[in-house]
């Protein structure tokens, strides 16, 4: 995040940027949940988009996700940009038909505002072709590592040597030119 708002502040986008840090996420969303209750009805309808970060390490593949139809094209100008800087970032497959290629659940603090149709980037690291096809295993080698005693930066840097830097580089880059272009997905 900081390395995104350092290369933004010295750009000018046709729209405020507002970075917030929700909590509760993993107690119901009751942070973005929150947040969205209190949005008038012109600020939802003048909101270009919410791009969530979550859980961008520890999983094998790095993903995007965004909604369905007219919804999905900031996830689409997300996986071009990521494809422009040769970046390995791809979307869900699709192969759990609980989860239709290039979404997710609404599991996450992107729900809330998808709910109120506000369209949506999700960027996360895992791994959709293990387990139960779901995303809630990430890795082939340890299976499961989100909120477990591996979920941390000792254990993911010992275990998977580079894949910090790795992961981190390429979201950054893309999430501040898909930030920079976000009002051209629409």
């Amino acid at each position: 995040m900081l390395e995104t708002l350092q290369a933004l502040s010295k750009k000018k986008t046709p729209y405020t940027l507002k970075i917030i840090f929700f909590g509760s996420e993993e107690a119901g969303l009751q942070g973005s949940k929150y947040y969205v209750s209190q949005m008038t009805d012109a600020e939802k309808k003048n909101t270009v988009a919410m791009i969530n970060l979550d859980s961008l390490i520890a999983g094998d593949n790095m993903y995007v996700y965004g909604d369905q139809g007219k919804q999905g094209k900031l996830r689409d100008l997300a996986l071009e940009i990521a494809k422009k800087h040769k970046i390995p970032m791809s979307t869900n497959p699709g192969l759990n038909p609980d989860y239709p290629a290039g979404t997710t659940g609404d599991w996450s603090d992107h729900a809330p505002f998808k709910a109120v149709g506000i369209p949506y980037a999700y960027f996360e690291a895992t791994n959709w072709e293990i387990g139960d096809l779901d995303g809630y295993t990430q890795t082939v080698k340890h299976g499961e590592i989100w909120h477990t005693e591996n979920d941390n930066l000792t254990f993911l840097e010992k275990e998977f040597p580079g894949r910090v830097k790795e992961h981190l580089r390429g979201f950054t880059i893309v999430l501040t030119e898909l930030i920079e272009k976000a009002d051209k997905a629409f």
